[in-house]
């Protein structure tokens, strides 16, 4: 079971590997409060890999941020807290807005699963190590015991290496997709089991 050190711990490896990402922006607070909400969550995945006390990587996914959302709005204060400089920035403000509407929206694309990656990430010592792939893979066989078909993932264009990672793992492009206006994604689809 992982505690509050342990969300922080994860907030940070997402801060310095996912740094191009809009929820880098909001803050490790945010980060690490959105883990423990995953974490919570009957409908979402954390999986974190240790040598020893650090934490090296992690994988989350789930099927969808509602009730991951609904979390996060139970601890309003601490969420409060953590976004708070967030909200002066009225452009930051509308790219939360419009993240929590995609987020609780279907896939705008047919064949895509509800299952879906939400993040991973391993610290810049392990790359290349296998790690990423080991807990890709760890989340896939996760979301196929769960009787789960296939699951997805968003990824912005300007993400080259994450576009690499997953056409090598086996996932397919089913769409381009706008999160935030004027900035494209791709939406891919893994299919399980991974072979």
């Amino acid at each position: 079971s992982l505690g509050a050190s342990d969300y922080r711990k994860v907030a940070q490896v997402h801060a310095a590997s996912i740094n191009r990402g809009f929820l880098s922006s909001l803050g490790e607070r945010f980060l690490a409060l959105l883990y423990e909400a995953i974490d919570a969550d009957r409908n979402s995945i954390l999986i974190v890999e240790k040598s020893g006390e650090n934490l090296i990587g992690f994988v989350a996914g789930g099927r969808g941020m509602k009730s991951i959302y609904r979390k996060l709005l139970i601890s309003f204060p601490r969420l409060f807290i953590a976004l708070a400089p967030a909200m002066l920035n009225p452009m930051r403000l509308k790219r939360i807005f419009d993240l929590m509407c995609f987020g609780r929206r279907k896939k705008p694309v047919s064949g895509c699963p509800e299952a879906e990656l939400f993040s991973i990430a391993v610290v810049d010592a392990e790359r290349g190590s296998g790690l990423a792939s080991k807990l890709y893979e760890t989340l896939g066989q996760r979301f196929f015991q769960e009787g789960e078909p296939a699951f997805c993932m968003v990824v912005g264009e300007t993400l080259s290496p994450a576009h690499r990672f997953y056409q090598k793992m086996g996932a397919v492009s089913l769409a381009e997709i706008s999160v935030h206006k004027g900035q494209y994604s791709t939406l891919y689809r893994q299919d399980l089991p991974i072979s």
